[in-house]
């Protein structure tokens, strides 16, 4: 992935910081607890070659096994379907009482931010392990964890913006990583698996959280272990977007849930969502929006 001009919105913390994430209204997630201790790479979990906004591996922090999953840098270029020019320019009106400062977006895009804000609030309902895989905190990554991953692994490039690569290693932005329960065993897809699983998107929707990417590679053992793209109220998009549009993305798990378990042939007469029309209807608005239509 060749380098980028900028980055969109605030620069991250140092890799010394020890700050709730991210810095901006809502919840945060606090750093993990022991960041000092050793952490050593284990293997590479996700695969490469796909075009995903993190890379995971199975790394020991302290001689406990985690999953670690390290983010790429967020590019809002990339995002062009979540607020138009003419939205844009709406937040950024002085003393429109706005909840999102125009240069502080990427709190509510960035996938890694969107990691902390869901399971900050998960961890405020003491929820955490419960609907979706523990989460441990945040850690900011070494510049020698880095070499490590890029000899080791041949991960390269986190689409940093191109005047990093001006400066040396230790004066970049340090990579960014969530520290999470490793699960390696999968679940057997039953109706009784299916069932709890949709407890638990419930339980998260009661919480106003929205994964927003319901999909069967993005659960284990039963449980979500990826809300990358999840969007948490308090949200700008709640804020700017008509309330139709809104309701398409807040309804959008549902959709996909059934979706998922139509796919996976699990035998269950249940349903997330229960107009058939209705669903049709979103699966259309979403392919349009993620297209920029």
């Amino acid at each position: 992935m060749p380098p980028r001009k900028g980055q969109f919105g605030p620069k991250n913390p140092t890799a010394t910081a020890k700050i709730p994430l991210p810095q901006c209204d809502g919840p945060k997630l606090h750093p993990f607890a022991d960041d000092k201790a050793s952490l050593e790479f284990v293997r590479l979990l996700s695969d490469p070659t796909l075009d995903a906004d993190a890379h995971v591996f199975e790394v020991s922090i302290g001689g406990q096994s985690y999953a670690l999953k390290a983010f790429k840098f967020y590019d809002d270029e990339e995002d062009h379907w979540v607020l138009d020019e003419f939205e844009r320019d709406l937040l950024s009106q002085p003393g429109a009482g706005n909840q999102a400062p125009l240069d502080h977006l990427n709190y509510y895009f960035d996938p890694f931010y969107n990691e902390c804000r869901a399971y900050g609030k998960l961890i405020e309902a003491k929820l955490n392990g419960e609907v979706a895989v523990h989460c441990h905190g945040y850690l900011m990554l070494s510049p020698e964890h880095e070499d490590e991953m890029d000899h080791r692994f041949g991960i390269t490039g986190w689409k940093r913006p191109i005047e990093e690569y001006d400066k040396s290693p230790s004066e970049r932005q340090p990579l960014r990583a969530i520290v999470k329960d490793l699960v390696l065993e999968d679940t057997e897809w039953t109706p009784r698996v299916a069932n709890k699983m949709l407890r638990d998107l419930k339980k998260m929707r009661k919480l106003e959280i929205y994964a927003m990417d319901i999909k069967p590679e993005n659960y284990k053992a039963g449980l979500l272990v990826d809300l990358s793209l999840a969007l948490t109220a308090p949200h700008v998009v709640f804020q700017i977007k008509p309330e139709f549009q809104t309701r398409g993305y807040k309804n959008q798990d549902l959709v996909d849930f059934d979706a998922m378990i139509r796919d996976q042939k699990v035998k269950t007469r249940i349903r997330a969502f229960r107009s058939a029309e209705t669903a049709k209807k979103l699966r259309s608005y979403k392919g349009q929006s993620r297209s920029g239509g």
